[in-house]
């Protein structure tokens, strides 16, 4: 007959259920080596009048089994999104110093060069209004008003000067668009082609993003098409 002293140090196997419970609902995780050193010492200090039956001990190590599939699994999967991520920032860097056409207007220009875009008119416009700024500053450098336009794509050219007809430095340039369709104006989408300067890991989108701008990143997926 076991005494009462020594009876306190086993374990029956509801006492186990409840302190695996108290385990899982505590503030950490059971991890790998608690697992371990916990059915150790169930197995060590079971009550011989009460052990744990067969199914009990083979449910407890399919459970571990399954975690440490789980953990092989999520390792596996960082790794390939590792291996992903290095591979797109390989083929962000091909892109650095090549043009791509994006929309929002900013583009490098000026020194009376001349520098395009293009704005999608899907229902034409009485008249288009295209003006140059200064991002920097915000100060406008050029404008331009083109009478009516069908619908469809409307190329947009700049030459690179001012409106005296001054050359202007070479730099970040924003280029924006409106119309004036039945008396009311409205702002139209450009679409330029802007020099990559640089690429970067977004951490919060899990994308790559380009620098067009001075600053200014956007998705390689706002990509619309690329050139030299």
């Amino acid at each position: 007959m076991v005494d009462a002293m020594t009876a306190t140090s086993y374990l029956t196997t509801d006492q186990y259920a409840d302190q695996q419970i108290a385990s899982a609902t505590g503030d950490e995780e059971l991890g790998r080596d608690a697992f371990l050193t916990l059915l150790t010492t169930q197995l060590t200090n079971q009550n011989p009048l009460d052990p744990m039956d067969n199914e009990a001990f083979v449910s407890q190590l399919a459970q571990f089994s399954s975690v440490e599939g789980i953990k092989g699994m999520q390792a596996s999967l960082e790794n390939m999104a590792a291996g992903m991520r290095q591979d797109q920032m390989m083929a962000g860097a091909n892109l650095v110093g090549k043009k791509v056409a994006v929309e929002g207007g900013f583009f490098e220009g000026g020194n009376a060069a001349m520098s395009s875009g293009s704005v999608d008119l899907v229902n034409g416009a009485d008249e288009l209004i295209v003006s140059v700024y200064d991002p920097k500053t915000g100060d406008l450098v050029f404008r331009e008003t083109q009478g009516g336009q069908m619908p469809g794509r409307v190329d947009v050219n700049w030459n690179g000067r001012n409106n005296y007809g001054e050359p202007v430095p070479r730099g970040d340039y924003l280029m924006t668009a409106n119309i004036v369709r039945n008396g009311k104006i409205e702002t139209a989408p450009v679409t330029t082609m802007a020099q990559v300067k640089s690429v970067k890991w977004d951490p919060q989108s899990q994308q790559l993003s380009l620098e067009v701008g001075d600053g200014e990143f956007i998705s390689l997926a706002a990509v619309e098409r690329i050139g030299i």
